[in-house]
């Protein structure tokens, strides 16, 4: 990638172009944020754009600041001129929001896919481009590809969170739209919408239409369900049931998750600090594993 021209200038918010704004998510969070910020603060960094014109720009990084402007009337915003091809200014959109770990896995997989597929770029092309292996760039392409059009036009307008689309992309195309229907019919939050999307994992697909139908069903709080109510019980026989049960479902609960998830998919950081996590699970389980056999006699044991 060559950068010919590199210069900071005031640019006109009309002649701002926005073709590369689809290649990210809004956040109304995070739009809220940076109104607050640039009434407080003014603009603080430079927006980076690409010449397309003597009077036209390529807004490449800044979406945020340029709504923020708008939303306060701003004229102009300070903007760093690079002089880059399509291709190049996509890679730059994926380098400078790598420096301030501000683009989500999801965004990265929009560029991929754009650079694959618009641009007609190989998988290998790509991993060239970017200074990523192949693979990384297959898992990323594939997190987009296993998205329904519906779920990804609504991450795009920040209608539901990146974390859901993570949970929709683990199921068929059949349970994302009905699914994607729910949470916006009944504002489902993120550890709802997981816990129906392990459902619809975990069940049989002959269940599924009825999970769907009836999702509070499913979210309805269970703690008591399973639970033996005997006044005749020692209350401590009651409670260590009720623990061995919870400890049960979010056993399988772990498990779902771990056997959908691949932790190369995340950066070296988030894969280590999962890797650590398991390692401690491991010898907690095993603990328990040890002291559940010591419990039970043999003959009950399967």
């Amino acid at each position: 990638m060559t950068e010919t021209t590199k210069e900071t200038t005031n640019i006109s918010i009309d002649q701002f172009g926005e073709q590369y704004g689809n290649l990210r998510i809004i956040n109304p969070k995070a739009d809220k944020a940076m109104v607050r910020s640039l009434e407080k603060y003014g603009q603080l960094t430079p927006v980076v754009v690409t010449r397309t014109g003597v009077t036209d720009y390529e807004l490449l990084d800044g979406f945020k600041r340029l709504r923020g402007g708008r939303a306060l009337s701003y004229t102009h915003l300070r903007s760093l001129i690079l002089e880059l091809n399509e291709r190049a200014g996509k890679a730059v959109i994926m380098q400078l929001n790598w420096v301030g770990k501000t683009i989500s896995s999801m965004e990265e997989a929009l560029v991929l896919h754009s650079l694959c597929y618009e641009d007609k770029l190989s998988q290998v092309e790509i991993a060239t481009l970017l200074g990523r292996h192949k693979s990384w760039v297959n898992r990323r392409i594939a997190l987009i590809e296993r998205l329904c059009d519906e779920a990804q036009n609504s991450i795009k307008l920040g209608l539901i969170p990146v974390s859901m689309g993570r949970d929709l992309a683990r199921l068929p195309h059949g349970n994302q739209e009905p699914l994607l229907e729910k949470i916006h019919k009944h504002h489902l939050t993120c550890r709802e919408t997981k816990k129906i999307a392990a459902a619809l994992l975990m069940r049989p697909k002959h269940e599924h239409a009825a999970i769907l139908s009836s999702p509070w069903e499913l979210l309805r709080p269970k703690d008591l369900e399973g639970i033996v109510q005997d006044k005749n019980f020692d209350p401590l026989v009651t409670e260590l049931q009720r623990k061995l049960v919870t400890m049960e479902r979010h056993c399988l609960g772990v498990a779902c998750a771990l056997g959908t998830t691949v932790l190369n998919q995340f950066t070296e950081k988030e894969e280590l600090l999962l890797t650590n996590c398991c390692k401690q699970a491991i010898s907690s389980v095993e603990r328990v594993h040890n002291d559940l056999r010591r419990t039970i006699t043999p003959k009950d044991y399967p």
